[in-house]
Order: structure tokens, then C-alpha cells, then sequence
């Protein structure tokens, strides 16, 4: 549960504005908070688990995010998403 004070820390840290177009951008791709909170950690390079731990969820619904920003963003990889969602400022 430290991460997730620490992203949140993070993310007061950002400008208003900077947030705001991120929120922006994320709906162009239809994402919900929490696929943004996974996104997030994808573009970190962390397994499944680590995410799960992370955000107080299990392995099966970080799974089941995935698949949704998978579908969501057209992307083939997790590592796509990840890369699309670092080019496109998707996550800070």
C-alpha cells in the first residue's frame, strides 16, 4: 500500500492543467480510472502481481484490465500499450 500513497503523492505533484489533459486523452480511449491506474504501472515494466500489490487488487482483475486497455487502445502487447500510452502522454 506505499506505492499507491506514493503515486497518489505523485499525482497531486502535477499541475492541474497537466492532469486535466491527461484525463482528456484518456477518454479518447474510453478508459476508466482504474485501467488508467493500471496503465500506469504497465509503463513501469511491472508483472501482474506487482500491479495486483500495488493498487490492493487481485492478479485476476489486473488481468482482466489489461485485456480491456489491450482492446481499447488496438494495441497487440502489453508492451504496445505501454509504449502508445508513454508517446501519447496518456500517463505522467
Amino acid at each position: 500500500m506505499v506505492r499507491k500513497f506514493e503515486n497518489e503523492s505523485r499525482w497531486a505533484a502535477i499541475s492541474p492543467m497537466a492532469r486535466l489533459e491527461s484525463r482528456k486523452r484518456a477518454r479518447l480511449y474510453n478508459l476508466t480510472p482504474r485501467e488508467m491506474a493500471v496503465l500506469s504501472e504497465m509503463t513501469k515494466g511491472w508483472s501482474d502481481t506487482q500491479i495486483a500489490e500495488s493498487l490492493g487488487i487481485t492478479k485476476f482483475t489486473v488481468n482482466k484490465h489489461v485485456g480491456s486497455i489491450l482492446i481499447k487502445t488496438n494495441s497487440r502487447s502489453r508492451t504496445g500499450a505501454a509504449v502508445r500510452a508513454i508517446r501519447e502522454h496518456l500517463v505522467d
